[in-house]
């Protein structure tokens, strides 16, 4: 089913930041396998580049109206780091998660 490195699939539906605490998160659900926190989440750039995001904390969530819970997963990063990743319009995509990659 998956790589040796690939632990899961997680389904993005928003992500946002906050400069004040210099956090990004990604908002959606884990829909394969298994995720946890110091593990990665892979963003792909194109076909033969992609970025790992270091996973420091996962929270479950609830949205006012949905009856879904979703994860929300914090990814660490200075200000250059969040003005890339909001300039990637994170949304409505799956992400593997992977137990290796690079801060």
């Amino acid at each position: 089913m998956y790589s040796k490195n690939i632990k899961g699939k997680f389904n993005v539906i928003e992500s946002f930041a906050i400069r004040s605490k210099s956090e990004f998160y990604l908002i959606g659900s884990l829909i394969e396998g298994e995720i946890q926190k110091e593990w990665f989440v892979n963003v792909v750039l194109n076909g033969s580049l992609s970025l790992t995001l270091r996973i420091f904390n996962i929270d479950e969530i609830e949205i006012s109206g949905e009856e879904e819970k979703y994860k929300l997963l914090s990814i660490s990063g200075d200000n250059e780091t969040l003005d890339i990743l909001l300039g990637l319009n994170i949304g409505n995509e799956d992400l593997n998660i992977t137990l290796e990659g690079s801060d």
